[in-house]
């Protein structure tokens, strides 16, 4: 009985002992301040990297072994920041049945063809890092609302944007939002690519 109690115990102290430090989750817009790069981009595929930073599909990953995972992005917008490139590559969580990697959102959920708006930040080589990500890459940060979807229809977002109540996802128009994000981050352009 004593070992069923303490098992638990040790994962758990062992679990808060490398989370990341937050401070607090950050909405989409107040995320925007602190970003280093917020565009509009399409999904075009997601990319598994193994243990020896080959490129491999899903089907082969052996979830119980640590993998990299991206998704390669056409940016249709820059919203606010620079960047030359049309595409490249963002990272986020490491992909593992036993990650303890809360220093970067997941990205499994998202949809190939379809349109998010990112909040970014340039990549850095520390012990979070996966197979093949390096500076030249973007990463998404765990302590905030790192992307919001966009819907082409009705030209609007959704997604945890504002307010106190994290659960809850809110739609705005897309002008609106790019309008608050350039407000609040000194009246930077956007530029249309």
């Amino acid at each position: 009985m004593k070992q069923t109690f303490i098992i638990p115990f040790i994962l758990l102290a062992f679990n808060v002992s490398f989370a990341c430090s937050c401070g607090g989750f950050k909405t989409f817009i107040s995320a925007s301040k602190d970003s280093e790069l917020v565009i509009k981009a399409k999904v075009l595929k997601h990319n598994y990297y193994n243990r020896q930073r080959q490129s491999v599909s899903k089907n082969e990953i052996d979830e119980t072994e640590f993998f990299g995972h991206s998704v390669f992005v056409e940016v249709l917008e820059i919203i606010r920041g620079q960047e030359k490139r049309k595409t490249f590559e963002i990272y986020g969580a490491a992909e593992w049945k036993y990650s303890l990697d809360y220093c970067k959102s997941k990205i499994d959920g998202m949809e190939i063809n379809k349109t998010y708006v990112f909040s970014l930040y340039q990549s850095v080589e520390s012990k979070h890092s996966q197979p093949n990500e390096n500076e030249d890459d973007y990463s998404l940060y765990a302590c905030q609302e790192s992307y919001i979807e966009y819907n082409d229809q009705t030209e609007s977002v959704k997604g945890v944007l504002k307010g106190k109540n994290l659960d809850k996802k809110r739609i705005m128009p897309y002008e609106k939002l790019k309008n608050k994000i350039t407000f609040y981050n000194n009246g930077d352009r956007c530029t249309r690519l």
